[in-house]
């Protein structure tokens, strides 16, 4: 299994040191949530592995940036998404950790 957090940095009311994580464990998900969570963040880490493309639109000033990190026992694995990121892959990354962040927090009743 596997512990995925993100946290938001930039954007036009951003503190450094007030910036949260949001944390959760992949295995309160269902199997299939788990799976395509872990499949699309593959996907998009592995598009980045190549050359680089602009993934911002231009004059984007403040944008926020989205540090997503998945830690295994294998190790932990990064990558940064802007919320201006024009990859739909990355967008429904960003989508899809705000989701499972909010189900497997307590006390949400979900």
């Amino acid at each position: 299994m596997a512990r995925v957090s993100y946290r938001v940095e930039g954007g036009i009311a951003y503190f450094p040191g007030l910036a949260v994580d949001r944390t959760f464990e992949t295995e309160a998900l269902p199997q299939a949530q788990r799976d395509a969570l872990l499949a699309l963040f593959e996907t998009v880490r592995a598009q980045r592995l190549g050359p680089p493309a602009p993934t911002a639109r231009r004059g984007a000033a403040d944008q926020r940036s989205y540090v997503i990190e998945v830690r295994e026992s294998s190790g932990v694995r990064r990558l940064v998404v802007s919320e201006f990121d024009q990859d739909p892959a990355a967008q429904e990354l960003v989508a899809r950790l705000r989701d499972c962040a909010d189900q497997c927090e307590p006390g949400e009743g979900r």
